[in-house]
């Protein structure tokens, strides 16, 4: 199981392409359409100034018929220049066990999950939103990880759009 495992998340990060030399690995699984990923791009844009020195962001565009000048657009229109992978095949989608977009998957040093879910608080259902956010979960992981502490919440609900899976055998 455990050859298993590292098998995976070798194949992974193979497929994520380059990395960054350091303290983890954050998948955020994205689509260019969901309007959550649209207003949440500038917070996890400046996150990756600040941590992916030391963090290797990646971002993964999970619609199966997704163009890469759809993603250039995106990335221009946002201002996104994280590093990215278009998962039409869903292999990190099934990997990762993702379902929704934004969902964010933070792995330590030796690839074990520390945190799971939203970027933050401001969406809390479909077309629900605070007007200011309140609760930072990726900023808070990405500290405690900087900082060797435990990551808490490990876990917590990622609201946005429906990642479209295909079935279970």
């Amino acid at each position: 199981m455990v050859i298993q495992t590292k098998l995976l998340f070798l194949i992974a990060f193979t497929l994520a392409s380059t990395l960054v030399e350091g303290q983890g690995h954050l998948f955020v699984f994205y689509d260019t359409e969901c309007p959550i990923c649209q207003k949440s791009s500038k917070r996890l844009q400046e996150m990756y100034v600040k941590y992916g020195q030391n963090v290797a962001f990646k971002a993964v565009f999970s619609t199966k018929s997704l163009k890469r000048s759809d993603v250039r657009q995106f990335n221009k229109e946002y201002n996104f220049t994280i590093p990215y992978v278009i998962d039409r095949k869903h292999r990190l989608v099934e990997l990762y066990d993702a379902k929704t977009t934004p969902e964010v998957v933070l792995l330590d040093q030796k690839g074990v999950e520390i945190y799971r879910g939203a970027i933050d608080n401001q969406f809390f259902g479909l077309g629900k939103y605070r007007p200011k956010t309140t609760e930072f979960y990726l900023q808070n992981a990405l500290e405690a990880l900087q900082n060797g502490q435990l990551v808490s919440p490990p876990s917590t609900e990622a609201v946005g759009c429906l990642i479209n899976r295909k079935k279970s055998r």
